[in-house]
């Protein structure tokens, strides 16, 4: 971590050496480290420390953008230049009016950064994976997976007079339980390192192994199927990526595209974006420094808002909500702090209430086939179930399904009382916590087209 001081300064190199009309500058700075572990063992151990300083300058209205991970300050400079190279080939963006002009006190005061989670270290990652292990163990099982923790800090500022600056801390754990012919999986994480049961984790992995051990195969077809909260997770995000994105609102590609104010969703549906729950990874400004704001996407089933960075709202003459990606983005603005709100129901009653149904515990490989009507397809994986007459039965091999997911969600037969925060797995390259506050779904008639030989 280099400090609000230090990332200040290069903000400040930048200004001073940009001949660009308008420059903006994003200094993203991130500790991370990993224990990996594979076959009952640790196998891998990593820490990673980078930086990145990306430029974005601006003449009229061509932009261009370089980045460095270099803090020398003669590769600033190098990657200043670069980008007002970059700019000047541009063609004219129409889209683009301005960079923001935000004043620090329009950011709401929000500490992300827990101490103790970024501090969290390879000593306390490989007793939390031996606790794992030993779990798999007891019960002939084989365990997979990974325990990382990370901090990041990023300070943005533009010759407008913004300048943002903000630390955030997280830790992630996945954990695959293998069988013979079965498996379980669990992923979870937060802010608080104290928050992670390892063990409660690991247990229900192992159990959801156990329970699914000599899987039968059942025909494809339309099934009253029940989600957990990771299967649902996948659903809204690829919900949020491609119908409640501004950008492809305004171009006409969006799902919602001139329905807004209209019934979407089934009645039992309100989804907001909340960058300020604090049980999640809250922040107070986007890739741009602008302000975020919590919104209501879906109200009782009717649209109400798509989102917009700076770029989409001019196009759409209306103002940010504070959405943007780290530029550049082309893909265009995404909420990402989704909270679906809780319904008035639990996974026991809905299994209870279920004649013939199939429970999921998550996605593997999901994949759009159509991003207008958001047709997806992809495969379940680690606990599958087959419920019969109000009671898990067996388990099932796994099966492929293509669904809409607009209409899918228009049958919804019930919602799970508790929406809880499911991280999204850290990945390459970066570190900045996320996820999605999710509850369990039973959805009717949703579509499985084929099944698998495991």
């Amino acid at each position: 971590m280099i400090g609000k001081t230090a990332a200040k300064n290069l903000v400040n190199l930048v200004l001073k050496e940009s001949k660009a009309d308008q420059v903006e500058v994003l200094v993203y700075n991130y500790d991370q480290a990993l224990t990996r572990f594979a076959n009952n063992y640790i196998h891998q151990n990593v820490n990673e420390s980078n930086t990145g300083v990306n430029v974005r300058s601006i003449f009229g209205k061509r932009i261009g953008s370089a980045s460095t991970n270099s803090l020398d300050p003669q590769k600033v400079r190098d990657t200043v230049r670069w980008a007002e190279t970059i700019a000047r080939f541009q063609k004219d963006n129409p889209d683009f009016d301005s960079l923001p002009s935000v004043n620090s006190r329009a950011y709401k005061k929000i500490d992300a950064f827990v101490p103790e989670t970024a501090r969290f270290s390879n000593v306390g990652r490989a007793e939390a994976v031996a606790v794992i292990i030993a779990i798999a163990k007891r019960h002939g099982l084989t365990a997979f997976g990974s325990v990382s923790n990370g901090a990041s800090e990023i300070a943005i500022g533009n010759s407008r007079g913004t300048f943002a600056y903000a630390k955030n801390s997280d830790i992630f754990c996945n954990i695959v339980m293998s069988g013979e012919n079965s498996s379980g999986y669990v992923q979870t994480g937060s802010r608080f390192v104290g928050k992670i049961n390892f063990r409660k984790a690991a247990e229900t992995a192992a159990r959801k192994a156990i329970d699914s051990r000599d899987p039968v195969a059942i025909e494809p077809g339309k099934y009253v199927t029940i989600f957990e909260p990771l299967a649902v997770q996948d659903l809204l995000s690829f919900l949020c990526h491609y119908t409640f994105n501004g950008k492809m609102y305004e171009e006409g590609r969006s799902y919602l595209s001139g329905k807004l104010g209209t019934k979407v969703l089934d009645s039992k549906i309100t989804l907001l974006d909340d960058p300020f729950n604090m049980k999640g990874f809250p922040a107070a400004f986007d890739f741009e420094g602008f302000p975020k704001q919590r919104i209501h996407l879906v109200r009782s089933g009717v649209a109400e808002n798509v989102v917009y960075d700076t770029m989409t709202a001019n196009r759409a003459r209306k103002k940010s909500t504070g959405h943007a990606l780290s530029a550049p983005n082309p893909f265009g603005p995404v909420p990402m702090h989704i909270r679906l709100k809780g319904g008035d129901s639990s996974l026991e009653e809905m299994i209870k209430q279920t004649k013939k149904g199939i429970l999921v515990t998550r996605f593997h490989y999901t994949n759009v086939i159509d991003p207008y009507k958001l047709v997806i397809t992809g495969m379940t994986r680690d606990g599958t179930f087959l419920i019969e007459d109000g009671k898990i039965t067996r388990g099932l091999k796994n099966l492929r399904f293509t669904e809409n997911v607009i209409e899918a969600l228009n049958r919804v037969a019930a919602i799970a009382r508790k929406s809880e925060l499911y991280p999204f797995e850290p990945g390459y390259g970066g570190r900045l916590g996320h996820g999605i506050f999710a509850p369990t779904l039973k959805i009717n008639d949703f579509t499985f087209t084929s099944a698998t030989e495991f």
